[in-house]
């Protein structure tokens, strides 16, 4: 036994010493690395929401919506600071190999097993395509990366200053093995952090530019659904439309670059719908004082490539017509 930890911890070693990693990117020091591993994505965010696959995919359910839907019963959503990593594994080495190894280290860690799963045993229904795991547990830029010997495990840690969930997608390919880690560290989200753009200031927006970016639109990932935090700005909103009975206005539904574009497209067209069907619904806004648009990820105002910049770019804007 001390002779198999030995190995599993060498394997596991920090890949700062033999890896060329993206600028950035690090392991996670719950999680580490297989030996050779080279991260080419890395993303953190000190507070968003993650839905982590627990238990067989049934696409039977769901082949009407986008596969990357995660509002089944086989998802696990969970908030708090959500890392993601993706590591290209050395030459030769097997998913088999590389989750086994992982496993085992994250157990004597004293994490416990929530659900693991290798192939077909991935899927329940009759649908069981490892494209459509990688698509959705990783993204659909990278599902190839997982089309053969696919093996997935979540995984769960208690510790007193909160609990820890890791998924980690293995799978392999011709260009090579890939492993996919996503960490969420559970945790509350901090309050008294909303700025709202009061009505006025909409206003003086809309003069001097024709648009205002508002950031006070809440949804949670992939839903189009708002969430009660809104009210406020749609409170700014629907006095805005009121103190100016011959303004109409352009909703517009932004996102940032993760995900398929088609997908972003229509996510933020559905959310901007979402605002306009709010203010006309709640309000009494005239609908055709309104029109819903869709922009997806083609007008950022930031880069991507940081967590600051993807939260600047997840917004909805007014635009005068």
């Amino acid at each position: 036994m001390r002779i198999l930890a030995v190995v599993v911890a060498l394997l596991l070693m920090p890949g700062a010493l033999w890896a060329k990693d993206v600028a950035g990117g690090r392991d996670h020091p719950l999680v580490g690395r297989y030996q050779g591993s080279e991260i080419t994505f890395y993303a953190t965010s000190d507070f968003d929401e993650a839905a982590l696959l627990a238990s067989p995919l049934n696409y039977d359910a769901i082949l009407a919506k986008q596969v990357t839907e995660t509002g089944g019963p086989e998802w696990r959503r969970l908030q708090g600071r959500v890392t993601r990593i993706r590591y290209d594994a050395p030459s030769g080495r097997s998913s088999l190999e590389i989750l086994a190894n992982l496993k085992a280290s994250l157990a004597g860690k004293g994490f416990a097993t929530v659900f693991e799963c290798a192939d077909a045993a991935c899927f329940g229904g009759s649908m069981n395509d490892p494209y459509l795991l990688g698509w959705s547990v990783d993204s659909a830029q990278e599902n190839g990366r997982y089309a053969d010997h696919a093996r997935y495990l979540l995984a769960t840690l208690d510790r007193p200053q909160g609990q820890v969930y890791v998924a980690l997608l293995v799978g392999e390919a011709a260009s090579g093995t890939t492993v996919f880690a996503r960490v969420v560290e559970l945790k509350p989200m901090e309050v008294g952090k909303v700025v709202v753009v009061e009505a006025d200031a909409m206003q003086k927006a809309l003069v001097a530019s024709g648009r205002v970016a508002l950031y006070g639109i809440y949804f949670d990932t992939n839903r189009d659904v708002l969430k009660p935090e809104s009210k406020p700005t749609l409170d700014q909103i629907a006095k805005l439309l009121r103190a100016a009975a011959d303004l109409k206005l352009i909703v517009a539904g932004h996102t940032d670059n993760q995900g398929a574009f088609d997908y972003n497209v229509d996510l933020s067209r559905r959310r901007a719908a979402a605002v306009v069907a709010a203010l006309v619904g709640q309000y009494g806004i005239a609908s055709e004082r309104l029109v819903p648009f869709g922009a997806g990820m083609a007008s950022p105002v930031a880069l991507n490539s940081s967590e600051d910049g993807r939260a600047k770019n997840r917004r909805v804007e007014l635009v005068a017509r």
